[in-house]
């Protein structure tokens, strides 16, 4: 009967490592499905793009033809299964100017008129009454003549200010999308909006209603072993005037209730089972072994009883604090709000 125990156990650890094995992805194969996914999309199929990844941590690199197709190779890279991080090195390729027209071809010269000749005849002369020429226009003084006013010279073009996001700055914006804990994975992105402009020396230098994005840095289901479900936010980047402009903020916090005392006394209880069981089966040993089984079992029975979700809901108004410095150029007369 103890010999069947220990196979038993042996038998249950072989497979829980097979099936830990057989769902392990190798970063090639992440990087191979990310380069598949950007083929088939219509905004992508043409970007010049390199795909590497590293322990789960993928890295873009190239150009695309637009913002939205940078947005879209960012948000393809962090939905995919094994990813953890995603690094975005990707520039926007600008358009390039038309090339300028072709000179009208000169028109050809007129062919030279052909001359006949013509026989003269003489008038016969006319009689004409002398008259007399009228005076000429007398002119004005030179004194009294006045210069043309010269034109003004055309107002210079607009120039960009430059200032400085300092850290520390706080960010209140709004949700556009939602997140939810139990649906939404780690390092998918999500839409927003700044909710309140950002001032600096008394002058809003980026207004209402700029789009911004956010990134899911840690989503934890509450049907993991804590009981507890928790969602953490941070700041990536701004859209604005044109320019993309990384962030780098702290990270939002949110947590659900947690079961506590009754997780560790249901897991307790499992083990103080199983190893009742083992010392029946051959005592010293064999208990450690069946407290361990017991445990287990335990865990798996708490595991099935899932707590209450987290979700943040569009509309939702969140707070960030800036913890690196941003610089931005704009231009004050386009600095308009969208709300």
């Amino acid at each position: 009967m103890r010999r069947s125990a220990i196979l038993l156990v042996a038998l249950l650890v072989a497979l829980g490592l097979a099936a830990g094995c057989s769902n392990a992805r190798s970063d090639q194969d992440v990087a191979t499905v990310i380069k598949a996914k950007m083929f088939s999309d219509p905004q992508l199929k043409a970007a010049n793009l390199d795909v590497t990844a590293q322990n789960g941590e993928v890295t873009l690199r190239g150009e695309v033809p637009s913002d939205a197709a940078r947005y879209q190779a960012f948000k393809l890279a962090g939905d995919t299964p094994g990813v953890t991080k995603v690094n975005d090195q990707m520039t926007v390729k600008l358009a390039e100017a038309p090339p300028p027209p072709a000179p009208a071809p000169e028109p050809a010269p007129a062919p030279a008129p052909v001359r006949r000749a013509v026989k003269r005849v003489a008038p016969a002369p006319v009689k004409v009454r002398e008259s007399i020429p009228p005076p000429a226009p007398q002119s004005a003084p030179a004194e009294h003549i006045a210069a043309a006013p010269a034109p003004p010279p055309p107002p210079p073009p607009p120039q960009p200010k430059h200032v400085e996001i300092t850290a520390g700055t706080s960010i209140t914006i709004r949700m556009i999308d939602s997140v939810n804990s139990e649906i939404n994975h780690t390092g998918e992105i999500f839409r927003a909006s700044l909710d309140a402009p950002i001032v600096v020396d008394n002058e809003i230098v980026v207004p209402t209603g700029t789009d911004v994005y956010v990134k899911l840095v840690n989503a934890r289901s509450a049907g993991h072993m804590t009981g507890r479900s928790e969602l953490g936010l941070e700041l990536v980047r701004m859209q604005f005037q044109g320019k993309s402009y990384t962030l780098v903020s702290n990270e939002y916090q949110q947590a659900g209730s947690s079961r506590g005392k009754r997780t560790a006394e249901t897991i307790g209880g499992g083990a103080a089972i199983g190893a009742v069981i083992g010392a029946i089966a051959g005592g010293g040993k064999g208990a450690a072994i069946g407290a361990g089984v017991g445990a287990g079992s335990g865990t798996v029975v708490q595991a099935v009883t899932k707590g209450k979700q987290i979700r943040i809901p569009s509309e939702t108004k969140l707070d960030f604090r800036l913890e690196q410095p941003v610089e931005v150029s704009y231009f004050p007369e386009k600095n308009r709000s969208r709300r």
